[in-house]
Protein backbone atom coordinates (compact mmCIF):
# COMPACT_ATOMS: atom_id res chain seq x y z
CA UNK A 1 0.00 0.00 0.00
CA UNK A 2 0.97 3.51 -1.22
CA UNK A 3 1.80 5.65 2.14
CA UNK A 4 2.41 9.65 2.16
CA UNK A 5 4.93 10.30 4.75
CA UNK A 6 3.83 13.69 5.98
CA UNK A 7 0.03 12.03 6.47
CA UNK A 8 2.13 9.49 9.01
CA UNK A 9 3.96 12.25 10.38
CA UNK A 10 0.49 13.96 11.09
CA UNK A 11 -0.92 10.77 12.02
CA UNK A 12 1.61 10.39 14.93
CA UNK A 13 1.05 13.66 16.10
CA UNK A 14 -2.63 13.07 16.14
CA UNK A 15 -2.35 10.29 18.23
CA UNK A 16 0.17 11.27 20.83
CA UNK A 17 -1.67 14.85 21.18
CA UNK A 18 -5.51 12.55 21.73
CA UNK A 19 -3.83 10.34 23.94
CA UNK A 20 -2.60 13.32 26.16
CA UNK A 21 -6.19 14.86 26.34
CA UNK A 22 -7.94 11.59 27.18
CA UNK A 23 -5.41 11.05 30.06
CA UNK A 24 -7.13 13.97 31.66
CA UNK A 25 -10.63 12.17 31.44
CA UNK A 26 -12.13 11.30 34.67
CA UNK A 27 -12.24 7.14 34.71
CA UNK A 28 -15.09 6.16 33.00
CA UNK A 29 -15.90 9.23 31.28
CA UNK A 30 -15.69 10.63 28.10
CA UNK A 31 -13.06 12.91 27.25
CA UNK A 32 -15.24 14.83 24.54
CA UNK A 33 -18.61 14.39 22.98
CA UNK A 34 -18.02 13.09 19.41
CA UNK A 35 -21.32 11.11 18.54
CA UNK A 36 -23.94 13.25 16.77
CA UNK A 37 -27.13 12.99 15.09
CA UNK A 38 -26.20 14.94 11.45
CA UNK A 39 -28.49 16.28 9.49
CA UNK A 40 -32.57 15.90 8.47
CA UNK A 41 -34.41 12.48 9.22
CA UNK A 42 -35.68 10.78 6.23
CA UNK A 43 -39.11 8.79 6.72
CA UNK A 44 -38.12 5.66 5.76
CA UNK A 45 -39.53 2.28 6.93
CA UNK A 46 -37.58 -0.65 7.07
CA UNK A 47 -39.73 -3.73 6.44
CA UNK A 48 -38.02 -6.64 8.71
CA UNK A 49 -37.43 -4.94 12.31
CA UNK A 50 -41.26 -4.19 13.34
CA UNK A 51 -41.06 -7.53 15.93
CA UNK A 52 -37.67 -6.79 16.17
CA UNK A 53 -35.93 -6.12 19.77
CA UNK A 54 -33.52 -3.33 18.37
CA UNK A 55 -36.38 -1.56 16.13
CA UNK A 56 -36.22 1.38 17.85
CA UNK A 57 -32.63 2.01 17.81
CA UNK A 58 -32.07 0.65 14.13
CA UNK A 59 -35.21 3.08 13.13
CA UNK A 60 -33.92 6.22 14.57
CA UNK A 61 -30.13 5.88 13.41
CA UNK A 62 -31.73 4.73 9.54
CA UNK A 63 -33.39 7.92 9.32
CA UNK A 64 -30.40 9.68 10.22
CA UNK A 65 -28.37 7.87 6.82
CA UNK A 66 -25.99 6.24 10.32
CA UNK A 67 -26.64 3.14 9.33
CA UNK A 68 -27.94 1.51 5.80
CA UNK A 69 -30.28 -1.44 4.70
CA UNK A 70 -30.64 -2.94 1.68
CA UNK A 71 -32.36 -2.43 -1.80
CA UNK A 72 -35.40 -4.11 -0.53
CA UNK A 73 -36.00 -2.19 2.02
CA UNK A 74 -34.46 -4.77 4.91
CA UNK A 75 -32.05 -3.99 7.31
CA UNK A 76 -31.40 -8.32 8.02
CA UNK A 77 -30.60 -7.47 11.77
CA UNK A 78 -29.59 -10.63 12.97
CA UNK A 79 -26.66 -11.45 10.51
CA UNK A 80 -23.23 -10.49 11.56
CA UNK A 81 -21.98 -7.11 10.75
CA UNK A 82 -18.83 -6.95 8.64
CA UNK A 83 -15.83 -4.88 9.84
CA UNK A 84 -16.77 -2.47 6.85
CA UNK A 85 -20.09 -1.99 7.97
CA UNK A 86 -19.03 -1.73 11.66
CA UNK A 87 -16.11 0.87 11.39
CA UNK A 88 -18.18 2.42 8.38
CA UNK A 89 -21.40 3.40 10.81
CA UNK A 90 -18.62 4.37 13.96
CA UNK A 91 -17.80 6.91 11.22
CA UNK A 92 -20.73 8.29 10.54
CA UNK A 93 -21.84 8.68 14.03
CA UNK A 94 -18.53 10.39 14.26
CA UNK A 95 -19.50 12.95 11.36
CA UNK A 96 -18.49 10.98 8.30
CA UNK A 97 -20.09 12.28 5.31
CA UNK A 98 -18.48 10.25 2.37
CA UNK A 99 -18.42 12.76 0.32
CA UNK A 100 -14.69 13.38 0.56
CA UNK A 101 -12.33 11.40 -1.86
CA UNK A 102 -9.81 8.66 -0.42
CA UNK A 103 -5.82 10.32 0.11
CA UNK A 104 -4.25 6.35 0.29
CA UNK A 105 -4.19 3.76 -1.89
CA UNK A 106 -5.56 0.72 -0.12
CA UNK A 107 -5.04 -2.62 -1.95
CA UNK A 108 -8.49 -4.91 -2.10
CA UNK A 109 -10.56 -2.27 -0.80
CA UNK A 110 -13.73 -1.56 -2.28
CA UNK A 111 -14.13 1.75 -3.83
CA UNK A 112 -17.03 3.05 -1.42
CA UNK A 113 -14.89 2.09 2.01
CA UNK A 114 -11.82 3.33 0.84
CA UNK A 115 -12.50 7.08 2.02
CA UNK A 116 -14.31 5.99 5.14
CA UNK A 117 -10.58 4.37 5.73
CA UNK A 118 -9.26 7.54 5.35
CA UNK A 119 -11.79 9.25 7.87
CA UNK A 120 -11.16 6.43 10.63
CA UNK A 121 -7.16 6.64 10.51
CA UNK A 122 -7.02 10.06 10.39
CA UNK A 123 -9.57 10.02 13.53
CA UNK A 124 -7.63 7.38 15.32
CA UNK A 125 -10.17 5.09 15.26
CA UNK A 126 -7.70 2.71 13.42
CA UNK A 127 -4.26 2.75 13.50
CA UNK A 128 -3.17 2.81 9.81
CA UNK A 129 -1.47 -0.52 9.80
CA UNK A 130 -4.80 -2.36 11.31
CA UNK A 131 -6.69 -0.40 8.56
CA UNK A 132 -4.19 -2.47 5.64
CA UNK A 133 -4.74 -5.54 7.37
CA UNK A 134 -8.38 -5.24 8.56
CA UNK A 135 -9.97 -8.46 6.33
CA UNK A 136 -12.87 -6.42 5.99
CA UNK A 137 -15.60 -8.43 4.68
CA UNK A 138 -14.99 -10.78 8.30
CA UNK A 139 -17.73 -10.59 10.78
CA UNK A 140 -16.61 -7.97 13.69
CA UNK A 141 -15.78 -9.46 16.89
CA UNK A 142 -17.51 -8.26 19.96
CA UNK A 143 -13.88 -6.73 21.37
CA UNK A 144 -13.06 -5.24 18.18
CA UNK A 145 -16.47 -3.04 18.20
CA UNK A 146 -15.53 -1.92 21.89
CA UNK A 147 -11.71 -0.51 20.56
CA UNK A 148 -13.18 1.18 17.85
CA UNK A 149 -16.13 2.85 19.29
CA UNK A 150 -13.91 3.77 22.45
CA UNK A 151 -11.55 5.26 20.14
CA UNK A 152 -14.01 7.16 18.19
CA UNK A 153 -15.41 8.78 20.77
CA UNK A 154 -12.67 9.80 23.05
CA UNK A 155 -13.92 7.55 25.73
CA UNK A 156 -11.28 6.89 28.46
CA UNK A 157 -9.71 3.71 29.24
CA UNK A 158 -9.86 1.76 32.15
CA UNK A 159 -8.73 -1.71 33.16
CA UNK A 160 -10.61 -1.96 36.41
CA UNK A 161 -12.76 -5.16 35.41
CA UNK A 162 -12.69 -8.76 35.49
CA UNK A 163 -14.44 -11.19 33.19
CA UNK A 164 -14.09 -15.01 33.55
CA UNK A 165 -13.23 -14.69 30.01
CA UNK A 166 -11.00 -12.06 30.51
CA UNK A 167 -7.81 -14.10 29.39
CA UNK A 168 -9.60 -14.07 25.47
CA UNK A 169 -9.44 -10.45 25.40
CA UNK A 170 -6.51 -9.05 23.70
CA UNK A 171 -4.07 -7.29 26.23
CA UNK A 172 -4.14 -3.73 24.05
CA UNK A 173 -7.98 -4.40 24.16
CA UNK A 174 -9.32 -4.43 28.26
CA UNK A 175 -8.67 -1.15 28.31
CA UNK A 176 -11.29 -0.08 25.88
CA UNK A 177 -13.58 -3.12 26.60
CA UNK A 178 -13.36 -1.83 30.17
CA UNK A 179 -14.21 1.86 29.48
CA UNK A 180 -17.23 0.37 27.50
CA UNK A 181 -17.93 -2.05 29.87
CA UNK A 182 -18.24 0.71 32.73
CA UNK A 183 -20.05 3.54 30.78
CA UNK A 184 -23.13 0.55 29.87
CA UNK A 185 -22.63 1.28 25.70
CA UNK A 186 -21.17 -2.81 26.11
CA UNK A 187 -22.55 -5.08 28.36
CA UNK A 188 -21.15 -8.82 29.60
CA UNK A 189 -23.35 -12.16 29.63
CA UNK A 190 -25.36 -13.82 32.12
CA UNK A 191 -22.32 -15.52 34.71
CA UNK A 192 -19.82 -12.91 34.19
CA UNK A 193 -18.50 -13.64 31.04
CA UNK A 194 -17.98 -11.26 28.10
CA UNK A 195 -17.58 -13.15 25.30
CA UNK A 196 -15.30 -10.53 23.53
CA UNK A 197 -14.75 -13.31 20.37
CA UNK A 198 -18.75 -13.37 19.58
CA UNK A 199 -19.79 -12.00 15.99
CA UNK A 200 -21.89 -8.66 16.20
CA UNK A 201 -24.52 -8.24 14.68
CA UNK A 202 -26.33 -5.29 12.13
CA UNK A 203 -28.82 -4.90 15.29
CA UNK A 204 -26.27 -5.26 17.87
CA UNK A 205 -23.98 -2.85 16.27
CA UNK A 206 -26.88 -0.32 15.73
CA UNK A 207 -27.97 -0.68 19.58
CA UNK A 208 -24.09 0.62 20.66
CA UNK A 209 -24.04 3.45 18.47
CA UNK A 210 -27.76 4.23 19.64
CA UNK A 211 -26.65 3.74 23.37
CA UNK A 212 -23.61 6.44 22.97
CA UNK A 213 -25.60 8.92 20.74
CA UNK A 214 -28.63 8.84 23.29
CA UNK A 215 -26.56 9.73 26.33
CA UNK A 216 -25.01 12.33 24.34
CA UNK A 217 -28.07 14.11 23.08
CA UNK A 218 -30.63 15.20 25.72
CA UNK A 219 -34.27 16.80 23.68
CA UNK A 220 -31.65 17.32 20.34
CA UNK A 221 -28.99 19.21 21.68
CA UNK A 222 -25.30 18.03 22.34
CA UNK A 223 -24.51 18.18 26.57
CA UNK A 224 -21.66 20.72 25.24
CA UNK A 225 -24.13 22.83 24.15
CA UNK A 226 -26.00 23.00 27.38
CA UNK A 227 -22.80 23.80 29.48
CA UNK A 228 -22.94 20.15 31.34
CA UNK A 229 -20.18 18.67 33.00
CA UNK A 230 -19.00 15.48 34.58
CA UNK A 231 -19.19 17.95 37.95
CA UNK A 232 -22.15 20.04 37.51
CA UNK A 233 -24.13 18.11 39.37
CA UNK A 234 -26.08 16.60 35.97
CA UNK A 235 -27.92 13.88 37.17
CA UNK A 236 -27.11 10.68 35.78
CA UNK A 237 -27.98 6.75 36.56
CA UNK A 238 -25.50 5.16 38.91
CA UNK A 239 -26.67 1.62 39.34
CA UNK A 240 -30.62 0.43 38.03
CA UNK A 241 -31.75 -2.94 39.86
CA UNK A 242 -32.41 -5.19 38.07
CA UNK A 243 -29.26 -4.24 36.28
CA UNK A 244 -28.84 -3.85 32.51
CA UNK A 245 -28.31 -7.79 30.64
CA UNK A 246 -29.12 -9.38 33.67
CA UNK A 247 -30.43 -12.71 33.37
CA UNK A 248 -32.57 -15.01 36.18
CA UNK A 249 -34.03 -12.19 37.95
CA UNK A 250 -36.56 -13.03 40.37
CA UNK A 251 -40.11 -13.86 39.27
CA UNK A 252 -41.28 -12.32 42.64
CA UNK A 253 -39.76 -9.02 41.54
CA UNK A 254 -42.72 -6.02 41.51
CA UNK A 255 -40.30 -3.03 42.28
CA UNK A 256 -37.51 -1.44 40.23
CA UNK A 257 -35.13 1.20 41.08
CA UNK A 258 -32.43 3.59 39.60
CA UNK A 259 -29.96 5.18 41.86
CA UNK A 260 -28.67 8.48 40.63
CA UNK A 261 -25.36 10.13 41.40
CA UNK A 262 -27.24 12.80 43.04
CA UNK A 263 -29.85 13.70 45.04
CA UNK A 264 -33.12 14.32 42.72
CA UNK A 265 -36.74 15.08 42.78
CA UNK A 266 -39.45 16.09 40.09
CA UNK A 267 -39.22 18.55 37.90
CA UNK A 268 -43.47 18.70 38.57
CA UNK A 269 -45.02 16.01 40.33
CA UNK A 270 -44.68 11.93 40.93
CA UNK A 271 -47.81 11.17 38.59
CA UNK A 272 -46.21 12.91 35.84
CA UNK A 273 -43.14 10.77 36.11
CA UNK A 274 -44.66 7.68 36.54
CA UNK A 275 -46.73 8.48 33.10
CA UNK A 276 -43.30 8.69 31.91
CA UNK A 277 -41.91 5.30 32.44
CA UNK A 278 -42.62 2.74 30.26
CA UNK A 279 -42.38 -0.96 31.61
CA UNK A 280 -42.69 -3.52 28.27
CA UNK A 281 -42.70 -7.31 28.21
CA UNK A 282 -40.70 -7.63 25.00
CA UNK A 283 -41.49 -11.04 24.80
CA UNK A 284 -45.34 -11.06 24.73
CA UNK A 285 -45.53 -7.29 23.40
CA UNK A 286 -47.00 -5.90 25.98
CA UNK A 287 -47.14 -3.05 28.37
CA UNK A 288 -46.32 -3.69 32.32
CA UNK A 289 -48.60 -1.42 34.72
CA UNK A 290 -46.92 1.13 36.81
CA UNK A 291 -48.51 0.99 40.19
CA UNK A 292 -46.75 3.65 41.45
CA UNK A 293 -43.16 5.59 41.97
CA UNK A 294 -41.24 7.51 45.08
CA UNK A 295 -38.24 9.25 45.16
CA UNK A 296 -35.96 9.31 48.09
CA UNK A 297 -32.86 11.16 48.06
CA UNK A 298 -30.83 9.75 45.17
CA UNK A 299 -32.96 6.62 44.58
CA UNK A 300 -36.41 6.42 42.02
CA UNK A 301 -38.09 3.16 42.73
CA UNK A 302 -40.76 1.97 39.91
CA UNK A 303 -43.53 -0.33 41.45
CA UNK A 304 -45.44 -2.36 39.15
CA UNK A 305 -48.87 -3.71 39.34
CA UNK A 306 -47.90 -7.12 39.35
CA UNK A 307 -44.79 -9.30 39.84
CA UNK A 308 -42.78 -10.18 36.71
CA UNK A 309 -43.41 -12.89 35.13
CA UNK A 310 -41.19 -16.03 34.54
CA UNK A 311 -39.07 -16.77 31.54
CA UNK A 312 -39.53 -13.11 29.64
CA UNK A 313 -37.43 -9.92 28.65
CA UNK A 314 -38.37 -6.72 29.84
CA UNK A 315 -37.34 -2.73 28.71
CA UNK A 316 -38.06 -0.02 31.24
CA UNK A 317 -37.83 3.60 29.44
CA UNK A 318 -37.61 6.81 31.15
CA UNK A 319 -38.91 10.21 29.56
CA UNK A 320 -36.38 12.90 29.48
CA UNK A 321 -37.31 15.99 31.52
CA UNK A 322 -39.30 14.59 34.19
CA UNK A 323 -36.32 14.30 36.93
CA UNK A 324 -34.36 17.17 37.73
CA UNK A 325 -30.86 17.49 40.14
CA UNK A 326 -32.30 18.69 43.84
CA UNK A 327 -29.37 21.10 44.32
CA UNK A 328 -28.66 22.23 40.44
CA UNK A 329 -31.58 21.83 38.77
CA UNK A 330 -30.53 20.24 35.95
CA UNK A 331 -32.43 17.51 34.14
CA UNK A 332 -32.30 13.93 33.72
CA UNK A 333 -32.37 13.00 29.96
CA UNK A 334 -33.98 10.04 30.48
CA UNK A 335 -32.77 6.34 30.11
CA UNK A 336 -33.60 5.41 26.05
CA UNK A 337 -34.83 2.03 24.30
CA UNK A 338 -32.33 -0.85 24.85
CA UNK A 339 -30.42 0.95 28.02
CA UNK A 340 -32.47 -1.18 30.48
CA UNK A 341 -33.06 -4.30 29.79
CA UNK A 342 -32.77 -7.59 31.55
CA UNK A 343 -34.77 -10.90 31.90
CA UNK A 344 -36.54 -13.58 34.15
CA UNK A 345 -36.13 -17.06 35.27
CA UNK A 346 -33.68 -19.72 36.25
CA UNK A 347 -30.67 -21.21 33.47
CA UNK A 348 -30.89 -21.29 30.14
CA UNK A 349 -31.64 -25.20 29.94
CA UNK A 350 -33.02 -28.48 28.25
CA UNK A 351 -36.48 -29.27 29.33
CA UNK A 352 -37.15 -31.93 27.59
CA UNK A 353 -35.22 -35.03 25.42
CA UNK A 354 -36.59 -37.78 23.06
CA UNK A 355 -35.39 -40.30 23.11
CA UNK A 356 -35.71 -39.89 26.65
CA UNK A 357 -32.56 -39.92 29.02
CA UNK A 358 -31.90 -43.24 30.21
CA UNK A 359 -34.99 -45.30 27.97
CA UNK A 360 -33.89 -48.80 27.52
CA UNK A 361 -36.42 -49.77 24.84
CA UNK A 362 -35.98 -47.62 21.92
CA UNK A 363 -37.39 -48.78 18.94
CA UNK A 364 -34.40 -48.36 16.69
CA UNK A 365 -35.50 -49.25 13.77
CA UNK A 366 -38.11 -46.35 13.63
CA UNK A 367 -35.44 -43.67 15.06
CA UNK A 368 -33.28 -41.57 12.95
CA UNK A 369 -34.40 -38.27 14.58
CA UNK A 370 -33.41 -37.39 17.90
CA UNK A 371 -35.23 -34.24 19.52
CA UNK A 372 -33.80 -31.45 22.63
CA UNK A 373 -36.29 -29.77 23.78
CA UNK A 374 -35.42 -25.90 25.41
CA UNK A 375 -36.48 -23.84 27.61
CA UNK A 376 -36.63 -21.03 25.11
CA UNK A 377 -36.28 -20.29 21.43
CA UNK A 378 -33.00 -21.09 20.46
CA UNK A 379 -30.69 -20.16 17.98
CA UNK A 380 -27.12 -20.92 16.80
CA UNK A 381 -24.83 -18.03 17.54
CA UNK A 382 -23.35 -16.29 14.46
CA UNK A 383 -19.61 -18.12 13.49
CA UNK A 384 -20.79 -21.35 14.62
CA UNK A 385 -21.69 -24.78 12.65
CA UNK A 386 -24.30 -26.52 14.01
CA UNK A 387 -23.28 -29.49 12.93
CA UNK A 388 -20.72 -29.46 14.82
CA UNK A 389 -22.40 -28.87 17.98
CA UNK A 390 -23.69 -32.36 18.11
CA UNK A 391 -22.12 -35.91 18.51
CA UNK A 392 -23.64 -39.38 18.65
CA UNK A 393 -21.94 -42.19 19.93
CA UNK A 394 -22.56 -45.94 20.16
CA UNK A 395 -21.44 -46.80 23.17
CA UNK A 396 -21.64 -50.54 22.44
CA UNK A 397 -19.40 -50.37 19.28
CA UNK A 398 -17.66 -47.89 20.41
CA UNK A 399 -17.68 -45.96 17.37
CA UNK A 400 -19.12 -42.45 16.34
CA UNK A 401 -23.00 -42.29 14.33
CA UNK A 402 -23.04 -40.63 11.37
CA UNK A 403 -25.39 -37.47 11.58
CA UNK A 404 -26.75 -36.03 8.52
CA UNK A 405 -28.16 -32.68 9.76
CA UNK A 406 -28.89 -30.20 12.53
CA UNK A 407 -31.15 -28.10 12.52
CA UNK A 408 -33.50 -25.68 14.82
CA UNK A 409 -37.10 -25.55 14.94
CA UNK A 410 -38.44 -22.73 17.72
CA UNK A 411 -37.43 -24.39 20.78
CA UNK A 412 -35.87 -27.25 20.15
CA UNK A 413 -32.74 -28.91 18.52
CA UNK A 414 -33.81 -31.76 15.72
CA UNK A 415 -30.89 -34.10 14.94
CA UNK A 416 -31.32 -36.21 11.95
CA UNK A 417 -28.87 -39.30 11.75
CA UNK A 418 -27.70 -40.72 8.63
CA UNK A 419 -29.55 -44.13 9.29
CA UNK A 420 -32.19 -45.42 11.84
CA UNK A 421 -30.23 -46.56 15.23
CA UNK A 422 -28.75 -50.07 15.46
CA UNK A 423 -30.93 -52.58 17.86
CA UNK A 424 -29.83 -53.62 21.16
CA UNK A 425 -26.98 -50.67 21.70
CA UNK A 426 -27.02 -47.90 24.23
CA UNK A 427 -26.22 -44.48 22.67
CA UNK A 428 -24.85 -41.39 24.62
CA UNK A 429 -25.41 -37.89 22.94
CA UNK A 430 -23.27 -34.54 23.29
CA UNK A 431 -24.18 -31.24 22.46
CA UNK A 432 -21.42 -28.72 22.74
CA UNK A 433 -21.25 -25.66 24.83
CA UNK A 434 -20.77 -22.29 23.02
CA UNK A 435 -22.69 -23.27 19.86
CA UNK A 436 -26.38 -22.08 20.88
CA UNK A 437 -27.89 -18.99 22.46
CA UNK A 438 -31.63 -18.28 23.85
CA UNK A 439 -33.28 -16.12 21.10
CA UNK A 440 -34.51 -13.89 23.41
CA UNK A 441 -32.09 -13.20 25.92
CA UNK A 442 -28.82 -13.72 24.11
CA UNK A 443 -27.95 -16.59 26.99
CA UNK A 444 -25.46 -19.44 26.62
CA UNK A 445 -25.71 -22.88 26.72
CA UNK A 446 -23.30 -24.47 28.60
CA UNK A 447 -23.63 -28.14 27.16
CA UNK A 448 -24.87 -31.59 27.28
CA UNK A 449 -22.13 -33.42 28.50
CA UNK A 450 -21.34 -37.49 28.08
CA UNK A 451 -23.91 -39.63 30.18
CA UNK A 452 -26.41 -36.93 30.19
CA UNK A 453 -28.81 -38.39 27.37
CA UNK A 454 -28.17 -41.92 27.60
CA UNK A 455 -30.50 -44.38 25.96
CA UNK A 456 -30.51 -48.19 25.18
CA UNK A 457 -32.69 -49.38 21.88
CA UNK A 458 -34.57 -52.70 22.08
CA UNK A 459 -33.25 -56.14 21.33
Amino acid sequence: MFRKGFIALLLTVVLVLGTAAASQAAPGKKANWKFKFHGARKAVQLTDIQSHWAAQPIQTLFSYGIITGYSDLTFRPNIPVTKYEAIMMIARASGFDGTSEADLAWDGVPEWMAACLDFAVSEGILTEEEAEYLNGWAPAKRYEVAVWAARAMGLEPDGRFSFQDLGEIPSFARPYVGGMFKCGYMIGYPGNFFQPNKPVTRAEMAVVIYRIMMEDTIDGEDRDDQGGSDTGGEPAVKSLEPADGSGGVDVETAELTVRFNVAVEAVEDLESVREGITVRNLTDGEVVEVDDVSIAGDTLTIELGEPLENGKTYRVTIDGGLIEAEESGANFGGIGSGRWEFSTGGDFKIVGLNPADGADDVDGEDTAVLKAEFSGDIRVIPGKTLLDAVKVYNLSDDEDVDVDMVEIDGDTLVITLEDPLESGDTFEVTIEGGYLEEEDTGRNFEGLEGGEWRFTTAG
